[in-house]
């Protein structure tokens, strides 16, 4: 993944102040207009990424009386994600919301096409390259919201060996950044508990894999069947729907067992509600920042038309460990700590918040990593406690 010197400017003009997030977070008035959302390969009901970015545009159409529509593209091609935001823009929508970074090529098409349109991308980033297309810069009527995967797989990754569980899966879709990173901060979390436990070398095996895709399908049922099977016992599922197959196959091998030792950890948001046997989710608030940035870009109105404000338009801001507050429950990355989300008996929501303060002032540190590593041992070097199994196939 290369990064351009707009976006490299642009992330060092950001403080922990702004982030792009401006301090007034009241809503603005009654708002008319139609905001839309085009869904990436998954559906609206995927549990995860999309449903909450679409949770985020209910929540303003809420408050604001803004009406709302969604498109699920009809492939999964730059070309049929450009036809469902110009159905969208035809429906007269003035934001169109775009979840995910296969929608890279797509802003490049579609911020000329429709300047007056608004478009909200998370996780997408001009500069990126590797999916067959030119690096471009966005223009002003173009923002994304990225995140620090790393962080949040981080402390997934701390909370299961503190849980004491030692045999662990990371199951992820695609190999794309944003997977990895969760990954490799699996990992990297996993080694700093065992260290901290003084646990002897070796003493974790992480079974690590793609799937290749973010929808669910029998191949990865079965191998995590296998998994189940062979003595892992918690697996962190990154990657859309595939959870539900994942999930299926704890059900199946507890159900043989007569026992419930097979768990998940969920993704991107709070998957508890899915199944008791999620033991705890690595997050990235969507939902909150998604309504935030419609806010403000209706606050920051031009000519009678809304506009980004000066600190997000044309920018990618990145959101991690360092953006909120963990006793508040505004922190943009981590793990769910509301009351039945929480599944974890001998690591407290104290000891987690205890040792979130703890990262954030520095000590330990998170390794940085970019994601354009599918073995994370790649990323995550010096590795003694944790003996990663990565498999290619």
């Amino acid at each position: 993944m290369k990064k351009s010197t707009f976006v490299l400017a642009s992330l060092a003009a950001l403080t922990l102040v702004g982030c792009g997030t401006p301090a007034s977070s009241s809503k603005p008035a009654t708002v008319t207009d139609l905001i839309g959302l085009v869904t990436d390969v998954g559906s609206i009901n995927d549990h995860s990424f999309n449903q909450a970015c679409w949770k985020g545009v209910l929540d303003f159409c809420a408050d604001t009386g803004a009406k709302s529509e969604y498109k699920q593209p009809s492939g999964d091609s730059t070309t049929a994600r450009v036809a469902s935001i110009d159905a969208l823009v035809k429906d007269g929508a003035k934001v169109v919301v775009m979840p995910g970074y296969k929608f890279n090529s797509t802003i490049k098409v579609v911020q000329d096409k429709y300047p007056d349109v608004l478009f909200l991308a998370v996780d997408c980033d001009p500069s990126d390259d590797d999916n067959g297309y030119t690096a471009y810069n966005f223009k002003s009527n173009v923002t994304s919201i990225k995140y620090y995967e790393h962080h949040s797989g981080y402390f997934a990754g701390y909370a299961a060996v503190k849980e004491g569980y030692k045999e662990l899966g990371f199951l992820g879709g695609m190999a794309v950044p944003a997977v990895a990173k969760y990954g490799e901060g699996y990992v990297a979390g996993a080694e700093q508990a065992a260290k901290d436990m003084n646990l002897v070398d070796g003493a974790i095996s992480l079974n690590y894999w793609y799937s290749g895709v973010f929808t669910p399908n029998n191949d990865i049922a079965t191998k995590m069947t296998s998994w189940y099977s062979a003595g892992t016992k918690v697996v962190f599922s990154c990657g859309g729907g595939i959870y539900s197959s994942c999930l299926t196959a704890a059900q199946n091998v507890n159900k043989s067992t007569g026992t419930e030792d097979a768990k998940l950890i969920g993704v991107d948001v709070d998957q508890s509600s899915e199944s008791p046997l999620i033991i705890t989710s690595a997050f990235k608030k969507m939902e909150p920042l998604v309504n935030q940035y419609l806010v403000d870009a209706y606050k920051n109105v031009t000519n009678g038309k809304p506009a980004f404000t000066t600190d997000v338009a044309a920018k990618v801001v990145y959101k991690g460990v360092q953006d909120g507050d963990v006793d508040a429950g505004t922190n943009a990355v981590g793990l769910p700590t509301d009351e039945g989300s929480w599944r974890l008996t001998n690591w407290s929501v104290s000891d987690y918040k205890t040792f979130f303060k703890k990262v954030k002032a520095g000590s330990p540190t998170i390794p940085e990593v970019d994601g354009s590593n599918s073995d994370p041992t790649a990323a995550i070097t010096g590795l003694t406690k944790v003996t990663v199994h990565y498999d290619s196939k």
